[in-house]
C-alpha cells in the first residue's frame, strides 16, 4: 500500500481492525539451483507449477492467498486447523505430482496464529513477522510453527507435532517455544532425548572466523553476528560489492547458520572443495573453508574470511 493511501485510511478511520488469523509462508527451497540447472524459462515454468499447487491447497482449505513473493506464497487462514491441514497438503501434493516428483524439489513452511491487521487484501502485524521467521527457520520438507499455534489445534492434529524447545527468534526479546508439524511417516524421525535445551547445552560448539588478521569466536550463547559494509556490523567488509547488511550468523538448533540478506550473494568453498552460493537464503556451516561476500571465494582474495566449525560433545570434552 502506498504511504499516502495508508495515511488516508488512518485519517478516515478505515484502517483494518485486528482479527485472529493464521499466517502461512511456503517457500521453494534452492530455487537458485533451478535456474542454474534448467535455465530461466524452464525454471520459471517449474516455479509456477509449484506455486500453483501451493495456492490450490490454500483455497481448498478455506485460506486466502495474500500474494506471491518470487518463489514464496503468503496465505491467511481463519484458523490454525485449516492452515496446518493446508501445509500438510502442500507437502503431499508436491510429493504426489508426477511431473515434479523427479525434479527433487522441496518446500519449507512456517506459520503462526495471532492477531493481524487486514488492509486492502494484505495483512500486517507481529503474527506476520513471526510466521515469516518460522519459514526461515524451517528446513526442506519441514513445517515450523510456535507452541502458541499448536495450542489452537484439535487433539488429533496436536498428536502430529513435536516440541523443539525454546529458541531465539529474530525481532523478539524473549525466546519462543518452537514446534514442528509432522506431515509424513513418523518412523524415520529422530527422537529428542530429554529436553531440547538440555541437548543444546551438551554442545560446546565453536565457530572461528579469521579476516585480515582479526579473529572472532562464536559460541552457542553468542548474539547474532552481523557482517556487511555498514559500520555497525560486528565484521565490517568495506567493499562496493558488499551490502551494508550483507549477512548474519546465528547458532540455531545445534548448528551455526549463515543467513544471506544481500544483493550480490555470498560464496563459500569448503576444505573438501565443494562450492556454494547463497543469496537471500540460509546455509548451515560445516567443516572449515572460505567465505567471500559479493564475489567468488578464492584463496588469493584478500577479503576472504576463513572459518572453522567444531561441534564437540560435552562428554567427549571431559574425557
Amino acid at each position: 500500500m502506498k504511504l499516502k493511501n495508508m495515511k488516508a485510511n488512518l485519517k478516515d478511520g478505515a484502517a483494518g481492525q485486528p482479527v485472529a488469523a493464521t499466517v502461512l509462508f511456503a517457500d521453494i527451497c534452492g530455487s537458485t539451483r533451478l535456474f542454474e540447472k534448467y535455465g530461466d524459462w524452464r525454471a520459471r515454468q517449474i516455479e509456477a507449477q509449484v506455486l500453483g499447487l501451493l495456492m490450490a491447497r490454500t483455497n481448498e482449505n478455506g485460506g486466502t492467498v495474500i500474494k506471491t513473493i518470487g518463489d514464496e506464497v503468503m496465505s491467511r487462514f481463519p484458523s490454525a486447523q485449516q492452515a496446518v491441514r493446508a501445509a500438510c497438503g502442500m507437502h503431499q501434493a508436491l510429493r504426489d505430482d508426477v511431473d515434479l516428483a523427479g525434479l527433487n524439489i522441496s518446500i519449507r513452511i512456517g506459520l503462526h496464529h495471532g492477531q493481524v491487521l487486514v488492509e486492502s487484501d494484505d495483512v500486517f502485524g507481529d503474527a506476520v513477522n513471526v510466521a515469516a521467521r518460522m519459514a526461515s527457520l524451517a528446513k526442506a520438507d519441514q513445517i515450523m510453527t510456535t507452541r502458541e499455534t499448536i495450542g489452537e489445534l484439535s487433539d488429533d492434529l496436536q498428536k502430529m507435532t513435536r516440541n523443539l524447545g525454546q529458541s531465539r527468534v529474530r525481532g523478539k526479546r524473549e525466546q519462543m517455544e518452537l514446534a514442528e508439524v509432522i506431515w509424513h511417516d513418523t518412523t524415520s524421525l529422530t527422537q529428542i532425548a530429554g529436553g531440547h535445551e538440555d541437548l543444546r547445552n551438551l554442545l560446546f560448539a565453536r565457530l572461528t572466523l579469521e579476516y585480515r588478521g582479526h579473529t572472532f569466536e562464536l559460541a552457542p550463547s553468542s548474539q547474532v553476528f552481523t557482517i556487511g559494509r555498514g559500520e555497525k556490523n560486528h565484521l565490517v567488509v568495506d567493499r562496493e560489492l558488499v551490502s551494508r547488511s550483507h549477512a548474519a550468523i546465528e547458532f540455531r538448533q545445534g548448528k551455526f547458520i549463515l543467513m544471506d540478506q544481500s544483493t550480490n550473494g555470498t560464496y563459500l568453498q569448503l576444505e573438501s572443495g565443494a562450492r556454494f552460493f547463497v543469496r537471500r537464503e540460509e546455509l548451515t556451516l560445516q567443516e572449515r573453508g572460505l567465505i567471500c561476500f559479493g564475489q567468488a571465494a578464492i584463496e588469493q582474495n584478500p577479503d576472504v574470511v576463513r572459518y572453522a566449525c567444531s561441534y564437540t560433545d560435552g562428554f567427549e570434552a571431559a574425557e
